[in-house]
């Protein structure tokens, strides 16, 4: 998959859409967009699994507009996961298989290793 179709996927990913319309926005099969995702989840396992917080946090914390608002680049990356809130987020979600936007943070995680 080339980097400027894995954008692409990242973008509607941080804006919550499936991969059925990502598919049919991009012209893409469904099965190149799962893929794609599945590749991100691996490539970030380690990361998310060395993420510690040290608040215990019940609520996941809402960070629609902080993902919603990303340009996809690595300056971005490094506000967004740094935030308490998405930290927060990750360590309540990161088991999630199915979290949309645990996919887009995982993209994020992606732009910063390079």
């Amino acid at each position: 998959m080339n980097k400027e179709l894995e954008r692409k996927i990242a973008y509607w990913r941080c804006r919550n859409k499936s991969a059925i319309f990502i598919a049919k926005t991009l012209n893409i099969s469904c099965e190149d967009v799962w893929r794609t995702v599945k590749d991100w989840k691996i490539k970030t396992q380690n990361y998310l699994s060395s993420i510690n917080n040290d608040q215990e946090s019940v609520i996941v914390p809402d960070i629609t507009g902080l993902l919603k608002r990303s340009d996809l680049t690595r300056e971005y990356a490094e506000r967004l996961l740094s935030d308490k809130n998405v930290i927060n987020y990750i360590t309540l979600s990161k088991n999630d298989n199915h979290n949309r936007y645990m996919d887009c943070i995982r993209y994020h995680i992606l732009l910063l290793k390079g």
